[in-house]
């Protein structure tokens, strides 16, 4: 990690705000920002120490705290008042993050296979999508049984660590997104009786973050630009889970200026990386 940390801590705050939009990876905003690539092998490396590696993601764990905690209300507000804008605003974000990650990728060492693995992937994200609109995949109620807290912490982490996985998309399918959204926005306000509840919860969290971390370590390492083609098909499926639809009415064209200048400015920052 050879960010400063002023800029890992305000990346953490701006990751934070993916962590609460649904639809919007956390993980792909890493990648925008440059240190996505530096937590994972960080976390992977054998020869730092536990206290070397707590220290060097102090910055960013604040800021992501930050982003959640402290931003997330807003968020959700701005959301609530300005669903359209706010939605038009990631996907430019989204969007702008195409070429960073096309660069990471090489497609152009072997297009032909690796645009196979951007269609499977984007049409798998398709299908998920998809089946997220049938009743019979969705939970009538909120249930919070411990294998169904351990499932939603196992897919919550799947989507900070794995870039064009949405967490917000899967625990809305769980029927859950709204009772993790409160409880995530407003820690200090749950009952003990709620954070028991919580606990299997975070079990599933710490079992996908050691697999999964060092499964993504594995093939960052090993299938470097086959596994870029693959997040890229999911980052693009994402865009459909926030897409708003349009209208040729003022807040719909607003909108479209927004998801311009984001683009362009998240696409400035690829190419300057």
């Amino acid at each position: 990690m050879n960010k400063s940390k002023i800029y890992t801590f305000f990346s953490g705050i701006i990751i934070g705000l993916g962590v609460v939009l649904p639809g919007v990876s956390g993980s792909v905003l890493a990648i925008i920002l440059g240190i996505y690539n530096d937590v994972i092998y960080l976390l992977n490396d054998s020869t730092k120490t536990l206290f070397y590696k707590i220290k060097k993601l102090i910055p960013i764990s604040l800021g992501l705290l930050c982003g959640v905690i402290l931003f997330g209300n807003i968020l959700i507000f701005l959301i609530s008042s300005y669903e359209i804008q706010i939605k038009y605003l990631f996907i430019g974000l989204i969007l702008g993050s195409i070429p960073i990650l096309n660069k990471q990728s090489k497609v152009s060492e072997n297009s032909g296979s690796n645009i196979k693995y951007i269609v499977i992937t984007f049409l798998v994200s398709l299908s998920l999508f998809m089946l997220s609109d049938f009743d019979l995949i969705k939970y009538k109620g909120i249930s919070t049984s411990f294998l169904t807290m351990l499932l939603a912490g196992f897919l919550y982490i799947s989507g900070k660590i794995i870039p064009g996985i949405s967490s917000s998309f899967f625990l809305m399918i769980l029927g859950m997104y709204d009772y993790i959204l409160n409880i995530i926005s407003n820690p200090f306000s749950i009952s003990i009786y709620e954070f028991v509840k919580l606990i299997p919860f975070f079990i599933g969290i710490i079992i996908g973050l050691i697999t999964l971390i060092k499964v993504i370590n594995y093939f960052l390492i090993n299938y470097k630009s086959r596994t870029y083609s693959i997040i890229i098909g999911f980052v693009l499926g994402s865009i459909i889970a926030i897409y708003p639809g349009f209208r040729f009415e003022m807040p719909y064209i607003i909108s479209i200026f927004i998801m311009c200048i984001s683009f362009y400015f998240t696409y400035k920052l690829g190419v300057k990386k």
